[in-house]
């Protein structure tokens, strides 16, 4: 599996994109937001400062507008929404804005974590 070493953001453009998305990739960890919202740009700061302890795991983020349908299927009437999906199956959904902390301990019960998180907090107090 190629690994995203640098943990960037990638858009998804459209419910096909997603949709084939999930028949490609192992796991995925999907931030489903809309343009304008406050509390998904704090999501994705939080998520952000977690997901490099993840290698395995590649971030997306897709949008309302672009993709209702996808909205729709998953039952998702709010945002922030993130979904955790191993081969093409979702295992887990996180409401509104998460913690740091309860990302990663989300996260850690589905992958392997080099604990860079933790690592990172020691280092800095």
């Amino acid at each position: 599996m190629k690994r995203n070493t640098k943990k960037e953001k990638k858009l998804i453009s459209s419910g096909k994109g997603f949709d084939q998305l999930l028949k490609e990739k192992d796991a995925l960890f999907v931030l489903f937001s809309n343009d304008g919202c406050g509390y998904c740009q704090l999501a994705e700061k939080n998520i952000n400062q977690v997901i490099k302890s993840f290698p395995q795991l590649e971030f997306y983020q897709l949008k309302l507008a672009a993709a209702p349908e996808i909205f729709e299927r998953y039952g998702i009437n709010s945002v922030p929404v993130f979904k955790v999906f191993k081969d093409g199956n979702s295992v887990y959904t996180g409401f509104g804005v998460r913690s740091p902390d309860d990302i990663y301990y989300q996260l850690k019960s589905y992958f392997d974590s080099g604990n860079s998180y933790f690592k990172e907090i020691a280092d800095n107090n």
